[in-house]
């Protein structure tokens, strides 16, 4: 039996679509099906990898003429190449060969269709890794159009911190910041700083809405109201601390440090 049938049968016993089989084996569903099909063959590091996820050995799968006929792969990720397939328009992956725990330290895959990256280091439309970029990436640090991670940076950002457009975390910057301490044109949290800061406790910004406001324009029970941009040198750390004390004794020091961002001198 030809290898690429003898794969889809495992795959199907398995009960894994191609993209699921891919994922697992961190190679594009592209890939799998060149493999089926007979057009591509894959190297040796990825017929380990294959024989160890089937539990099967790699002679039970292939026949020496199967080997010699199939073309070389045009699509290896276990080397050290970059490759692209025409037919199927632009596309480029590469996958290094020293891996951490069964992760490549680098892998790249990125072109026009759902390529998806998982790596230590991962770049691609959709990424996955400690270090993760792409335009849907998530990880540790993850970079992205949307990136979800302990550090995110992206148009659309969720994180412990989170920096974008629009950006929900701990810690969130971005024009539309969400979270517990914000800032940004729109900041909505528990301590907000921003042009217009909405807040469950303290809130600093042009228009400021929360129990204590600083700003030109305040709703707020204890309020600061601003005439100018000099006056915020007239208001002191210690003045918003005091109210904090006052009205929110328990507030723990992180949020008060981040509610006197602005007068820390």
């Amino acid at each position: 039996m030809e290898f690429g049938s003898e794969l889809k049968k495992l795959r199907a016993q398995k009960g894994l679509s191609q993209e699921e089989l891919a994922e697992k084996l961190v190679v594009s569903r592209q890939t799998i099906s060149k493999w089926e099909n007979g057009t591509a063959y894959p190297d040796m590091l990825n017929l380990i990898a294959i024989s160890d996820f089937f539990e099967v050995k790699i002679d039970d799968m292939i026949s020496g003429s199967s080997k010699e006929t199939a073309e070389p792969e045009d699509n290896k990720t276990g080397g050290d190449e970059e490759t692209s397939d025409p037919s199927r328009g632009f596309h480029c992956e590469y996958r290094s060969r020293l891996s951490v725990h069964g992760l490549p330290l680098l892998h790249i895959n990125y072109g026009f269709g759902d390529y998806r990256a998982r790596g230590i280091i991962a770049v691609g439309n959709i990424s996955s890794g400690v270090l993760s970029i792409g335009l849907l990436a998530k990880g540790i640090i993850s970079v992205g159009v949307i990136s979800v991670g302990f550090l995110a940076i992206g148009v659309l950002s969720l994180a412990l911190f989170a920096v974008g457009c629009v950006a929900a975390g701990l810690i969130s910057v971005a024009g539309i910041a969400l979270g517990i301490m914000t800032l940004g044109g729109l900041a909505l949290g528990v301590v907000s700083i921003g042009g217009c800061a909405v807040a469950s406790h303290a809130a600093v910004g042009g228009v400021a809405i929360a129990p204590i406001a600083v700003g030109f324009i305040v709703n707020g029970e204890d309020t600061i109201v601003l005439q100018s941009l000099q006056e915020l040198s007239l208001v002191t750390a210690g003045r918003i601390t005091e109210l904090i004390n006052e009205r929110f004794p328990d507030m723990p020091f992180f949020l008060r440090d981040w509610a006197t961002l602005l007068f820390m001198r």
